[in-house]
């Protein structure tokens, strides 16, 4: 059954105020809703709606019930490059980072954004296709166009910011983002949009650390904004989260974390994600491939060999080349009143 709203809806946009021109006056934000407003208005001419609006299908991943489940919930985010740090990541494959961040993730954000991102609506089906959590498509959405098109490429939710959109814009794109059976991540970075999200009734409230207007960080912004949300709504701490530390710092503020540059920026990329979602844990003694196995299977970060020959988990080094060729953990040498020179030789 195919997901339509009239053409009229649609339309009805040109008559309504969409964007909040006094947050966007002067600052980078501005710069960039600015392009995507030329960039929305080539798209309509190059992919006019009309040849693709009939097909669209509602979308069947529930973005929002995934981030109510137990736990802590976090939305890993594929993005190439960004306006603060340029490009983040040179070898970047939407493959290749999928098939890790399927692993561990609750949701997976993908960004969009040509101009300032480096990113692509096509590489929305090529990660979804890799994994079974919901797609979050990640842009500046200003118009109902916008919305469809991310549907079209197979996006399960999306982004909306209230620094960027007015109420009556908000509303407008929620209710084509809801007729397409996606998923509304409701962005907020101050008191004022705070306000707002909640008068709106958005269930899912993003609470960006970044202020895009002026690029600053603070993780207060989360401690501060998610203590004025009800319990009711799902809260989730986006921008500025680079360990596992600050995770167990804010879990109380928050009920996921959307987490982008800090993991785009490694170069093992897998094991940068165990060590944000599942912390840097060690299981020591480790004496055969299998256990090596297990461990990493059970979510540990470092294996633990012990080269002290009255252990009875000792293992030599032929023994402990052999564990490690189990899994790719982090291992760790115990080691017992042994010379600076056995370490070298041993490590």
């Amino acid at each position: 059954m195919s997901a339509v709203i009239s053409h009229h809806s649609i339309n009805r946009s040109k008559d309504i105020e969409m964007l909040n021109h006094p947050s966007l006056s002067q600052t980078i934000l501005g710069k960039i809703v600015a392009a995507k407003q030329e960039w929305v208005a080539a798209r309509k001419l190059a992919q006019p709606l009309a040849s693709f609006q009939g097909a669209l299908l509602p979308s069947d991943r529930d973005f929002e019930g995934e981030l109510r489940a137990g736990g802590t919930r976090f939305i890993l985010e594929c993005k190439k490059a960004s306006p603060s740090k340029g490009l983040i990541r040179d070898d970047f494959s939407p493959e290749a980072i999928a098939d890790i961040y399927g692993k561990y993730a609750t949701a997976i954000s993908v960004l969009t954004d040509e101009k300032f991102f480096q990113g692509d609506f096509a590489f929305l089906p090529r990660v979804r296709a890799r994994v079974s959590q919901p797609v979050l498509c990640k842009d500046f959405m200003i118009d109902p166009y916008q919305v469809y098109l991310a549907r079209h490429y197979q996006a399960d939710a999306i982004l909306l910011m209230l620094s960027v959109l007015t109420d009556e814009g908000y509303r407008t794109l929620f209710k084509v983002a809801k007729a397409l059976g996606l998923g509304v991540l409701t962005e907020v970075s101050n008191e004022e949009e705070l306000d707002r999200a909640l008068a709106l009734g958005s269930p899912v409230i993003g609470i960006n650390n970044r202020d895009l207007r002026d690029m600053s960080v603070s993780l207060n912004r989360t401690r501060q904004l998610a203590a004025q949300i009800p319990a009711d709504r799902v809260v989730i701490s986006e921008s500025g989260i680079q360990d596992r530390s600050q995770v167990a710092d804010l879990r109380h503020h928050a009920k996921g974390f959307l987490v982008g540059s800090s993991l785009m920026s490694e170069s093992d990329l897998e094991g940068a994600v165990r060590k944000l979602t599942l912390g840097q844990n060690k299981v020591c003694g480790l004496t055969k491939p299998e256990d090596a196995a297990a461990a990493h299977q059970a979510g540990a970060v470092f294996g633990g060999l012990i080269f002290v020959a009255k252990s009875p988990r000792y293992v030599d080094i032929p023994s402990a080349r052999t564990v490690m060729a189990g899994a790719p953990l982090a291992y760790v040498g115990v080691f017992r009143n042994a010379g600076i020179n056995t370490i070298a030789q041993t490590v």
